[in-house]
């Protein structure tokens, strides 16, 4: 308990705490998706009593940032539909249920459609460090127009890259999965689909 304590004072001692989120000195330009923290969930109704969460593992994301106009960045995302940890508790049937979530035509289907991605097409600024980023989501081969709640969470410069900037922010959304063809166990997992993010991106270097 007391090297916690001590590794926990040391990490604030580099990294202090912000008391609000700022975009002063924050630099524009691409940020790439900082992957050791970032999170992805989809959740749906099962058995019309529960949230049944799924996080996927493994994406990408490209983030032109305009600190001085955040209205005019740009976001563009790509998701792998095959890596994903279900929290299955038999490690054995872990496997085998996340590969046919993955490769039934019933569920994500990625035989087919291999990639999941969007791509920005609006950003929106509603408050200092709220928004809204509407794009593209292509999904089972069908793609239609989706926005994002989004929050900014603030900027860290840690020591180990270097100084750069690192960004941070909070997305969610709400679509229905009959949109993009899939209305599979209609009687067993709802139409809405709950998607949240939150994350970090890394300034690419020069």
């Amino acid at each position: 308990m007391r090297k916690l304590v001590i590794a926990a004072g040391l990490m604030a001692a580099i990294l202090p705490a912000q008391a609000e989120p700022t975009l002063e000195g924050v630099a524009s330009g691409l940020y790439n998706l900082e992957k050791t923290h970032a999170f992805l969930t989809w959740t749906v109704k099962h058995n019309g009593i529960s949230g049944y969460t799924v996080n996927f593992t493994d994406f990408e994301a490209d983030l032109v940032f305009d600190a001085e106009s955040p209205a005019s960045s740009q976001l563009s995302v790509s998701i792998n539909p095959t890596a994903m940890n279900t929290n299955y508790p038999d490690p054995a049937k872990k496997v085998e249920w996340e590969a046919e979530l993955a490769n039934d035509a019933r569920f994500l289907n990625a035989g087919e459609f291999p990639t999941i991605t969007f791509n920005s097409t609006e950003v929106a600024q509603t408050e200092d460090f709220e928004g809204t980023v509407t794009g593209d989501l292509t999904f089972l081969g069908v793609t239609q127009p989706v926005t994002l709640d989004v929050s900014y969470g603030g900027v860290a410069n840690p020591p180990w890259f270097g100084q750069r900037d690192v960004i941070g922010f909070t997305a969610s959304t709400t679509i229905n999965r009959s949109d993009f063809g899939n209305t599979s166990l209609a009687a067993v997992i709802s139409d809405e689909v709950v998607i949240e993010f939150s994350g970090e991106f890394l300034q690419a270097e020069e």
